[in-house]
């Protein structure tokens, strides 16, 4: 069965933020809002309808982007916390291939790069395209990567919409600062390639919540642990983001061959598999109880394709389903 093509309901807020700014009303909004107050996801074409309609009552040029700009890292949820977490925006857009799903899976997500620039590429997976929601969609990452950064003068070389042009297209090029393009086969965004090394200097609180989660769930998977094993720790978390963590990739990470790495790992009477189950396992049981992240959020913060992977995995750690286990932890 195809998956119905949807958003995180939380991105409710942005149209709700900018239409009070703007000192207007509107009762769909309002309708949206409440029926999807406790629902992690609306379909993508309500979403697009709302846009419709909030422009057909508002006229304004670009409109997208001045409600994207007002995008905070938490309306990203995982996403905004792999962004502030990861050492500099290249790891973080590592990342984003996997989770982008999360954000919008109307389309597929890819990086390129290409002399003194790389681009950010979203390929539509549906037919119908929404400029408005393309404006949104852009806007948000630039604000996301400004925001991240600590670099608010970052300007897109580029932008390649895949919807078709609007009856004017003069404000675009002066809003965006640079080359803006209609009709294109794919949604691109063109930045400096030297931003891809920048690091990201974050002092979240939201995020610092969650780290501190996490480094009490690596303490419980192993004790008293050492520099190697603190370091090896939270190397496999951080490869736990974008996947599996091999053993393979591990080794050469820490710079050691994968016969010194098993080698090092026997001293202290450890296997590399039985390492990745407990440090999943207690970082799963933390993220149950300590945070509100759905299971698809957590099954790919642990490294797992798909969220049903995660839960049989965790029926056989626990003998209770990911939500039983949250359940009776909260009751």
């Amino acid at each position: 069965m195809t998956e119905i093509p949807s958003i995180p309901s939380v991105l409710l807020e942005l149209i709700d933020k900018y239409l009070q700014q703007q000192n207007i009303s509107n009762s769909q909004l309002n309708e949206l809002m409440q029926l999807y107050a406790n629902q992690p996801r609306m379909p993508l074409h309500k979403w697009w309808n709302l846009l419709e309609e909030i422009y057909q009552q508002h006229p304004t040029p670009v409109l997208g982007h001045y409600i994207g700009e007002l995008s905070e890292p938490h309306h990203i949820h995982i996403l905004g916390y792999l962004a502030l977490s990861s050492p500099n925006l290249l790891s973080f857009l590592n990342c984003f291939k996997n989770f982008q799903p999360l954000l919008q899976n109307s389309a597929s997500f890819s990086i390129v790069q290409k002399e003194d620039r790389f681009c950010m590429c979203w390929t539509p997976v549906v037919h119908k395209n929404s400029q408005l929601s393309n404006e949104v969609l852009l806007s948000g990452v630039l604000r996301t990567i400004r925001k991240i950064l600590h670099q608010p003068d970052i300007r897109p070389l580029k932008i390649e919409f895949s919807a078709v042009a609007p009856a004017d297209t003069t404000p675009y090029p002066q809003i965006y600062g640079c080359p803006v393009s209609f009709d294109a086969d794919v949604l691109k965004l063109w930045l400096p390639l030297e931003i891809l090394h920048l690091p990201i200097p974050s002092s979240d609180p939201h995020l610092k919540k969650l780290l501190d989660q996490q480094a009490e769930a690596l303490l419980k998977s192993i004790p008293n642990p050492d520099t190697f094993l603190k370091d090896l720790q939270l190397l496999i978390v951080n490869m736990l983001k974008i996947g599996e963590p091999s053993a393979e990739n591990i080794a050469k990470q820490m710079n050691l061959s994968l016969r010194s790495f098993y080698r090092k790992l026997s001293g202290y009477n450890l296997q590399y598999s039985d390492l990745v189950k407990s440090i999943r396992l207690e970082l799963a049981k933390s993220y149950l109880i300590k945070s509100e992240l759905s299971l698809t959020e957590i099954a790919l913060l642990l490294g797992y394709a798909e969220q049903s992977a995660f839960s049989r995995a965790f029926k056989q750690w626990e003998k209770l389903t990911p939500s039983e286990y949250r359940k009776s932890h909260l009751s």
